[in-house]
């Protein structure tokens, strides 16, 4: 399927308002069709540009030809820059060529409408040994014919590209036309003056290779037509980003709200709901990974096959039953659609930046120019910088709402991986449970564990004790906490029959004196 009908189909499934908002494919592979017929018009060729395009700088000579945008968005100027040597004598002699006058000596008709007259080079400015000129633009319906600037635009194309790669010379085109234009002399005589005047004096320095060197900018009028328009675009789609972004974040910090209300420990039964249901969307990784090797962000396609099996399994485990409250169950919709929008604003993106780099490659393959690579570079140091909202969204989601319900993983004890019930923080700011530290100490363990940090199980005493800590694990954990208080008081219950009767019970008698199950026989 070509992507411009993939494109209409895909627009299904993105909101109607946000539609208006998309790259418009088609239109811009219309003016691409123009782009390359200017090129070909002006006397070159999209396999001439390519080739010279691909030519590196020869450091010998310093001819170059470069590719490159300036100006700001959505008035974007497109450019091809002409490095060369000031001693390089050809190039002022064909420049002085395409700036000058030229009309027939039988010419007594006005210059809009001598069929004589040739189109120049317009110049434009001076600075830094840089000279602009723009090829105009101006009577491009007239009717074509052998045309010398088209000549001598093939011959500034050669005489870089030849003396680039040492005489090997690049395709010609076979398009030429006329054009008619009505330039001030002041501003020709103005450019080859400062052309002549960076010949006059210079010394041949070879170690100061780039002080020598002068440019030569021609920007392709015909082309800002395609790129306003695609500048134009992606300033739309980044204004209804942020529209969405604000809007989103509100939703977000809404429901963070609620959420906050719906599931206090005066509510148990729906705290321990929710609690599990953000378990399980952690575990599910809709929109990113959070293992500690893969953090990446999952494709489209993977966000909503994820997103599918996360509902799948509240389906399975009748999570929602759970909910004793209606306020519970809204906040629930509300969450369930905040996470369709992130994944709705994702492939909205992804289509929008598919657009992009697609309707790019095309315009390079049609004008030989190197957009593709140019133009994005561009866009990153303007307003219009890729900035990845469905990530930054995500990153909202995760951080404001997971962190509403505190999960036990962030408070088990690293020994017996339970709830850390009376939390004994070492100095090295490690937390262990108080029955786990004793048991170390009895073990005469002297340095901590995880960091072994020196002395801090040995020094570990009552002052170590972690009251705020205790208080947040009380009033979040109470299920928690009373299974390890029970797992606390058998246990210790073992430890004193041994002690009272001096038999050593094994590992293996241990783990079945701690099986729940009933024996099977008696």
């Amino acid at each position: 399927m070509k992507f411009a009908k993939q494109l209409e189909t895909e627009a299904e499934d993105i909101p109607s308002e946000w539609r208006p908002y998309l790259i418009q494919y088609k239109a811009l592979k219309k003016l691409i069709s123009k782009i390359a017929a200017e090129i070909e018009r002006r006397g070159l060729s999209a396999a001439l540009l390519r080739e010279c395009l691909k030519q590196g700088t020869d450091y010998k000579t310093g001819f170059r030809i470069k590719y490159y945008f300036t100006g700001e968005p959505p008035n974007v100027r497109p450019c091809i820059q002409f490095d060369y040597p000031r001693n390089e004598s050809g190039l002022p002699d064909l420049l002085k060529k395409l700036t000058a006058h030229h009309h027939d000596e039988n010419d007594t008709q006005d210059i809009g409408n001598n069929v004589n007259a040739r189109p120049k080079l317009q110049y434009q400015k001076t600075e830094n040994d840089t000279d602009f000129f723009t090829l105009s633009s101006k009577d491009l319906n007239t009717p074509r014919r052998k045309s010398e600037t088209t000549d001598m635009m093939k011959q500034l194309v050669d005489l870089t590209l030849n003396k680039s790669n040492n005489g090997h010379s690049p395709p010609d085109s076979d398009e030429e036309e006329e054009e008619e234009d009505h330039d001030d002399h002041h501003h020709d005589d103005h450019a080859l003056t400062q052309l002549q005047e960076g010949e006059e004096g210079e010394q041949d320095n070879t170690t100061h290779h780039v002080s020598e060197m002068k440019h030569l900018v021609i920007e392709l009028e015909r082309e800002d037509e395609f790129f306003y328009a695609l500048t134009t675009e992606l300033e739309q789609a980044v204004e209804l980003q942020k529209s969405t972004t604000h809007k989103f974040e509100e939703d977000v910090r809404e429901l963070e709200y609620r959420m906050v209300a719906v599931s206090s420990p005066q509510h148990e039964s729906d705290m321990y709901a929710w609690r599990s249901i953000f378990s399980l969307y952690m575990d599910a990784q809709i929109f990113r990974g959070k293992a500690e090797r893969d953090r990446t962000m999952r494709s489209v396609e993977q966000s909503r096959s994820q997103l599918a099996w996360f509902s799948q399994q509240l389906s399975q485990q009748k999570l929602l039953n759970k909910f004793k409250t209606k306020a519970s169950r809204d906040a629930f919709r509300q969450f369930q659609a905040l996470n369709t929008e992130l994944l709705t604003l994702k492939h909205y993106q992804l289509l929008n930046q598919t657009a992009v780099t697609k309707i790019l490659k095309k315009h390079d393959k049609r004008s030989g120019l190197t957009a593709s690579k140019s133009f994005p570079t561009f866009l990153r140091t303007s307003k219009l910088g890729d900035i990845r909202l469905a990530d930054i969204l995500c990153a909202s989601v995760l951080t404001r709402l997971a962190s509403v319900i505190p999960q036990p993983d962030d408070y088990l004890c690293p020994v017996c991986l339970a709830v850390a019930w009376r939390p004994i923080r070492l100095v090295c700011g490690h937390v262990f449970c108080v029955r786990c530290l004793i048991k170390g100490q009895k073990k005469h363990v002297k340095d901590c564990p995880l960091c072994r940090h020196p002395g801090a199980v040995e020094q570990a005493s009552a002052l170590n004790l972690d009251i705020p800590m205790q208080n947040l694990l009380k009033t979040y954990f109470p299920k928690e906490i009373k299974q390890k208080k029970k797992d606390n008081e058998r246990e210790q219950a073992i430890e004193d029959v041994q002690a009272m009767t001096g038999r050593k019970y094994t590992e293996e008698q241990l783990m079945r004196m701690n099986d729940s199950q009933k024996c099977i026989i008696m």
